[in-house]
């Protein structure tokens, strides 16, 4: 059984999802989920304006010693968010009818959908949505994994229409052969 769990409640693949003959062929190819540069792009600039401004107003104030420290606490955020760029040339997560494959620096692996036991995006929100993850757990044995998915090219109900899609597609195919 797969499990997609929302925040808002969790859809299983027990609950019937009809797909008609276009939609098994268009769920035979797979789907690449990139970072979009655009979003980290205009991420690193309210850093670096808030950083700015921040670091500004202390020294301005004759603070400089917090100035100096919030300028370096600004700057590392800023260059974690450049870390991100590293995975746009390449997809994060691949979903197919095999699996999730999720690509990261510390795990690079298929997990078929019947080992996917959590597979749930959260939004945090600090008045706006400040950010996203995606939390999984499957595979075999069973491990959890957090994915930043702030700066995804893909929106939460997509993400998660389109998981529960390669999972009845799988399931069906295994039915029917």
């Amino acid at each position: 059984m797969v499990s997609i769990t929302t925040s808002s409640g969790t859809l299983t693949s027990d609950m019937p999802v009809y797909l008609n003959e276009d939609m098994l062929r268009q769920l035979e190819r797979p789907y690449e989920i990139f970072a979009s540069v655009p979003k980290i792009v205009a991420r690193l600039i309210v850093y670096i304006a808030a950083g700015s401004g921040l670091c500004a107003l202390l020294i301005f104030t004759h603070k400089t010693s917090w100035g100096i420290g919030f300028a370096i606490l600004f700057l590392a955020a800023a260059a974690i968010l450049l870390l991100q760029l590293r995975y746009v040339r390449q997809p994060i997560i691949v979903l197919s009818k095999a699996g999730l494959h999720l690509r990261t620096r510390r795990f690079d692996k298929l997990m078929a959908w019947p080992t996917v036991v959590e597979n749930e995006w959260i939004d945090t929100y600090r008045v706006i949505k400040t950010n996203s993850i995606i939390s999984l757990r499957g595979g075999d044995p069973a491990k959890g994994h957090t994915v930043v998915a702030t700066h995804f090219r893909i929106k939460r109900d997509e993400y998660l229409r389109l998981c529960s899609l390669y999972a009845a597609a799988a399931q069906q195919s295994q039915r029917h052969g």
